[in-house]
């Protein structure tokens, strides 16, 4: 008989852990008497949701909001869409505001805007899977950074960077990446454009 299966309700009501415990695998569903002392605990609290009932633990989501991790999977996997009760926890960690934004309000999560914006990687990826756009806000962040300043320019902006043209210019794999595909393709579409004015001006036929 394995250790847990032994266990007794006495001992399952002296940790979250052991009440979780004693949940999932000896009673194999709901344990109620437990639930106060599971409620305290972030972690036990999301997997007593997930695993036993799955579905909400009303109880234990004071404990899950104070936590950016358990608050972003609590979303994700009980309410699959946004816990406002989680999203200031959220708001303070650029990695599960975006994650937040991506996975459960599939839209902007303006409350983690600021927190995104200190982090080029988590900028850019904001622009172009949340925003669709450019993000202002990160800018700054991504303009330190050859790579996402290139990859903004490219992806997001499909044109000049001219705030991470500095950091650009620094590294030679970017550099030439930049010059070929951002710079130098700007200058053919407005030698393009100007063409094709002087031809319309003047009634030359394209």
């Amino acid at each position: 008989m394995s250790e847990i299966s032994e266990i007794s309700e006495i001992e399952a009501l002296k940790s979250a852990k052991n009440s979780y415990n004693y949940a999932l695998n000896v009673l194999q569903g709901r344990f109620e008497k437990g639930e106060n002392v599971i409620s305290k605990d972030a972690h036990y609290s999301y997997y007593y949701a997930r695993a036993v009932l799955k579905g909400r633990f009303e109880k234990g989501e004071n404990a899950i909001s104070k936590d950016a991790d358990y608050s972003y999977l609590y979303a994700r996997d009980i309410f699959k869409s946004r816990f406002e009760k989680g999203e200031d926890a959220i708001s303070k960690n650029s990695h599960y505001s975006y994650l937040y934004a991506l996975d459960d309000l599939k839209g902007r999560f303006e409350k983690g805007e600021d927190v995104i914006s200190e982090s080029a990687h988590y900028s850019y990826r904001y622009a172009l899977k949340i925003l669709k756009d450019r993000f202002e806000k990160g800018e700054n962040s991504i303009g330190k950074n050859a790579e996402y300043s290139y990859l903004y320019a490219l992806k997001v902006l499909k044109g000049r960077f001219e705030k991470g043209e500095d950091a650009i210019s620094e590294n030679s794999q970017y550099s030439k990446l930049y010059k070929k595909n951002i710079y130098d393709a700007e200058k053919e579409l407005e030698q393009l454009r100007n063409s094709i004015t002087v031809h319309y001006l003047y009634g030359i036929e394209v």
